[in-house]
């Protein structure tokens, strides 16, 4: 089962407060066909979306439904087990599916990046889409969207692929970023490991960690590689899960770090700013 295990339901117009009919359409057509385009499609629709979240009990002061909040509101978020005793949480993409799963349950509507954003303050690893009582019918696709994505999602950054233990993402073209230390950096263990593992890589001459601020307001606490030669997409690949999958073991939960191919102008400042954790002879 992949990161994204979506279920065809039958397509119905919806009646609801928040029909989502682009999300609905692309997440259908990312249960048909498990591609790069269509899950693509599928993050750039939902992280436009408003979506329904059941809660343990609605905010003082406000209703259910659709939300325009005044200063802070305290949120809580559903939380539950799964059969694999994993900590997931629920969302919907119209009132219709939601009463589909429970017609009681207290909810609002949030946009999905504040949702997303909410998660990552949690343990939830998981958020499952649209999912139905077993007693009656499936009427809207579902599927799950996974912690790797969520966090990403968080940062309003869409992954480009997605793998069983890592995510990648790509920076739009000529975005400024601002490079420094990051306040909490990785534990030394992670350091070491990453060590260790890129000198067992012909193509990695070195490693500096920094963290990273876009734009966008989003900041990453990151791994440059610097390379030694030209390597195709699919060694590139290779590189990154390697090094991610040596540290899996020592990152915290809701802990994440990114790596990146150090290349022109951005690789003098990474080294300059930087600090370096790994050279090869």
């Amino acid at each position: 089962m992949g990161l994204f295990d979506f279920l065809l339901g039958r397509k119905k117009s919806p009646n609801a407060e928040v029909a989502n009919p682009s999300l609905v359409n692309a997440m259908h057509e990312l249960a048909l066909s498990d591609n790069q385009e269509n899950r693509k499609k599928f993050y750039q629709t939902i992280l436009g979306s408003m979506l329904l979240v059941p809660v343990p009990e609605v905010p003082k002061g406000l209703g259910p439904g659709m939300q325009t909040t005044q200063g802070d509101v305290q949120l809580q978020l559903t939380g539950m087990l799964d059969r694999n005793n994993v900590r997931v949480t629920t969302a919907f993409t119209d009132a219709e599916a939601l009463r589909n799963w429970d017609p009681n349950t207290p909810y609002l509507g949030l946009k999905a990046q504040e949702l997303f954003r909410f998660a990552m303050g949690t343990d939830i690893q998981a958020i499952v889409m649209n999912p139905f009582d077993p007693i009656r019918k499936m009427i809207r696709p579902g599927g799950r969207v996974m912690r790797a994505e969520i966090d990403l999602l968080a940062r309003g950054l869409v992954p480009s692929r997605v793998g069983p233990r890592s995510t990648q993402f790509q920076l739009k073209a000529n975005e400024m970023v601002a490079i420094g230390l990051p306040a909490k950096p990785p534990s030394p263990v992670v350091e070491t490991l990453l060590c260790a593992c890129a000198a067992t890589l012909p193509e990695v001459s070195e490693l500096f960690l920094f963290q990273m601020a876009t734009q966008a307001g989003t900041s990453h606490t990151v791994i440059g590689v610097g390379l030694n030669a030209v390597v195709s997409p699919v060694r590139g690949d290779e590189i990154v899960n390697g090094m991610s999958t040596s540290i899996q073991r020592e990152l915290v939960p809701g802990q994440s770090l990114d790596f990146i191919f150090l290349r022109g102008s951005m690789a003098d400042q990474v080294r300059k700013l930087g600090k370096q954790i790994f050279r090869k002879a």
